[in-house]
């Protein structure tokens, strides 16, 4: 269940020992994009969306948490699913997500996580390079991920902690 950054930091601040306890092993972190100055831009971001979506709504206007877990509901074995419909892992609720977009796997020999592209239409990105679909890449701390036009960071449980110590560092 998705939740907003805010609530995170609060549970740092408090006890951050018991924070780190109860972190999934990786997350994804949305953080809504500026706002769009003039309608002039909000028409150019229409025209370079192949589904003619308006910029992501996620989160109004604050940063959300998504645990990269499996659901009990959800059959896919391969991994964690993230998409636009309810019957995903991770639900990006976006016009340019495709209903299932890619999926999220640990990667034990690693001890990382994988990303694939299911073969969306809008693409899954990877530091600005799209990705092949169906071809699993390892992710890094922190490295920005895109879904169609939804941009979110990936992290780690302790490189989601040591991004926390940086934003609360004075």
């Amino acid at each position: 269940m998705p939740e907003l950054l805010s609530a995170h930091v609060s549970r740092y601040l408090r006890n951050r020992g018991d924070l780190e306890r109860h972190l999934p092993p990786g997350l994804l972190v949305f953080s809504p994009p500026a706002v769009v100055e003039s309608l002039a831009d909000q028409e150019e971001y229409r025209l370079k969306t192949v589904t003619n979506a308006g910029p992501p709504t996620l989160g109004a206007h604050e940063p959300v948490v998504f645990p990269v877990v499996k659901c009990r509901t959800n059959a896919f074995g391969r991994g964690v699913t993230v998409g636009r419909t309810g019957n995903n892992d991770v639900v990006l609720d976006d016009g340019s997500v495709s209903r299932f977009h890619a999926w999220l796997a640990r990667d034990e020999a690693q001890a990382g996580f994988l990303l694939t592209d299911a073969g969306s239409k809008n693409g899954s990105w990877l530091s600005g390079v799209r990705l092949t679909p169906r071809k699993p890449v390892l992710l890094e701390d922190g490295v920005r991920l895109r879904f169609g036009q939804v941009e979110l960071a990936f992290y780690t449980a302790s490189g989601f902690v040591r991004m926390l110590a940086v934003r609360m560092a004075p």
